[in-house]
Formats: structure tokens, C-alpha cells, sequence
């Protein structure tokens, strides 16, 4: 096999979940039924196929396997090269979601097993219509015993934390922040790659329309001291979103000017267009993104080029 890593389109997965919308419908060229709602788009999963080059039809697992740090970096942290470390989405909210929180490592190992990991994630706002908001973490001064009887009774929705949130905001939710996204807004995603979720709360949505409460778990892996806190991003050329030790986000925006990077062997760079159109160009590619569209840049791949008048934003691995 042809030993030499190059930037890499997925294709998408899609999924239209009842509460999605139509903003993200006119950019997809895979939708299986344009008439359904599109809720979430995953643009960077490790079963998304890869659609250019030589290595076209495998997934992006098959080249964790394969590649390992040629892929992802050094500073990727485990010995295991069966999964992509990081799962980012796009997501169209029309109804309330699930409140739900997620374990960390640690928990999600005691109360699933070993094989499972946590989830620590953050949303960057693409765009927010009138009165939209999020919820993250709990009023303070809630203590456990408070949580679960809240939980309980359903009065929990009094004691959540609500943010009202305008295009280009971003909020980083750490594993055991209890939140939500609501109703006209559309987010970027990034988190680790976990599937492990509790379902706190479900807007008292019949059990045919809902999905099954987790408030055991809830309640053993909630941090009642993590609010979350909603920013505004600036506009500079560049900056930093968040960074945490599974993860760094970064924002770049360009009117024009050419921007040089280089993943140095350290990381990935997972793209996503979220404005304009971006140019990318190396010694060997050059190719368009539109917005909404990724690209995944090898770690092992040399310096590159962006321009053109875009926001976008770019994943990777963090060495703490």
C-alpha cells in the first residue's frame, strides 16, 4: 500500500432526526431524503468514508489502523489505534434536546467498562435565531440530594442554567456539565469520540416520542459545580477557541490574506469551513471548500496554504 497520507475529504454522515431544520440541506450533495429535517452532519467519524485519492471507500478507521501516528500525531496519548479520537458535528436545533451530561473517563469506565471513554465537548454557534438559547450547568447551591429530588419531581428545569446565545458564540462543556441546545440554533460540535450519554430530563415527551432517563448515572456523574460560560468570539485573524487535554479548537478569518500552516508531525488539522470559501493549496493539492465542508490534514503532511474571504475552524489534538 502506497505508504503517503494527503488531505483527506469524508463523506458525511448524515442524520435527520425529527428536531433538525433545513439550514445545513442546501449544502449536502448525500442527502438521502431531502424532505426530512437534517439535525446533525458528521463531518469528521470514524466510519466516514473517504472520497478522494487512492485511498477512496476506506473509512476513516481503516486509516487510524493503518497509519496510527503518520495520522493522527504525537500527540495522540494511547497505545490503542482501533478509533479517531475525536468525533465533530454540525448540528440544526428546532425543539429542545435532551438535557443530558456525560461521564469522564473514569466514570465511564466504572459504570459501562473498560472499553468505554467520556465525553468532554464544546459548541461554537454558527448561527442563532431571536431568544435562542442553551443550557449548561446548574443554579448554584444545589447539592446532590437536591439534584436527584429535583430530577424526580420534574421541577429540574428551574434549577438549570440558561444562555441565551447569538451567532459566533462558543461555550466549552466539560464531562458532568448538565446541558442542552434549544430550539433555532445551529452549532458546531466537537468532542471526544464517545457515545455515552445520560438523559436527564426529556421535556415530559411521551416515552414513544422520547427516549429512556438515565437518573442514577445523572446524578453520580454531574459536577454541580460546573456552570459552563458563554463567550463571544473576536474578530482577529486568529484565535484560540478553547483547548483542553483532549482537544484544541482554533478560529481563522481571512479577508484575502494567505495563511501558512503546518501540522508538524503534532496533530491532525480537522477543517470546517463555517464562512465564505476557502482556498487550500500545498506543493501537491489545491482544492475549494465551501462552506460547511472539512477536510481532514494528515499529521505527518507538510505545510499549506489558506486563502479567500472564510471563518473556519480547526480541530485537533492538544499535547497536555
Amino acid at each position: 500500500m502506497n505508504n503517503i497520507l494527503y488531505p483527506l475529504l469524508l463523506e458525511p454522515t448524515i442524520k435527520n432526526y425529527v428536531w433538525g431544520g433545513q439550514k445545513f440541506s442546501h449544502s449536502l450533495h448525500n442527502n438521502p431524503d431531502p424532505s426530512q429535517p437534517v439535525a446533525e452532519i458528521w463531518t469528521i467519524y470514524n466510519h466516514n468514508r473517504i472520497r478522494n485519492g487512492y485511498l477512496s471507500g476506506k473509512t476513516l478507521q481503516d486509516l487510524v489502523r493503518n497509519f496510527g501516528t503518520t495520522l493522527l500525531g504525537k500527540f495522540y496519548n494511547s497505545n490503542s489505534f482501533e478509533n479517531f479520537p475525536l468525533l465533530i458535528k454540525l448540528l440544526d436545533s428546532q425543539q429542545w434536546l435532551s438535557v443530558q451530561v456525560h461521564p469522564n473517563d473514569d466514570q465511564a469506565v466504572e459504570l459501562e467498562g473498560k472499553e468505554f471513554n467520556g465525553k468532554t465537548e464544546g459548541w461554537f454557534v454558527l448561527d442563532a435565531d431571536p431568544g435562542a438559547q442553551l443550557i449548561a450547568g446548574i443554579k448554584p447551591g444545589m447539592d446532590k440530594k437536591t439534584l436527584a429530588s429535583s430530577i424526580q419531581n420534574g421541577t429540574i428545569t428551574s434549577h438549570l442554567q440558561y444562555h441565551s446565545i447569538h451567532k459566533y458564540d462558543y461555550i466549552f462543556i466539560p464531562a458532568g456539565t448538565i446541558h442542552a441546545l434549544g430550539p433555532g440554533a445551529r452549532v458546531y460540535e466537537i468532542q471526544q469520540n464517545s457515545d455515552v450519554t445520560y438523559r436527564v430530563y426529556d421535556w415530559d415527551r411521551p416515552a414513544s416520542a422520547g427516549r429512556p432517563l438515565h437518573i442514577e448515572k445523572s446524578i453520580a456523574v454531574t459536577d454541580t459545580l460546573s456552570q459552563g460560560q458563554l463567550n463571544q468570539s473576536q474578530d482577529l485573524p486568529y484565535q484560540n477557541i478553547f483547548t483542553c487535554q483532549y482537544f484544541s479548537l482554533d478560529l481563522y478569518q481571512s479577508a484575502g490574506k494567505k495563511v501558512e500552516l503546518n501540522p508538524n508531525h503534532d496533530s491532525f488539522h480537522a477543517l470546517t469551513v463555517i464562512e465564505g470559501v476557502t482556498e487550500f493549496i500545498s506543493s501537491d493539492a489545491q482544492f475549494s471548500l465551501n462552506t460547511f465542508e472539512s477536510v481532514l490534514v494528515p499529521a505527518s503532511y507538510p505545510s499549506y496554504q489558506l486563502s479567500g474571504n472564510y471563518k473556519l475552524l480547526i480541530g485537533s489534538l492538544n499535547s497536555k
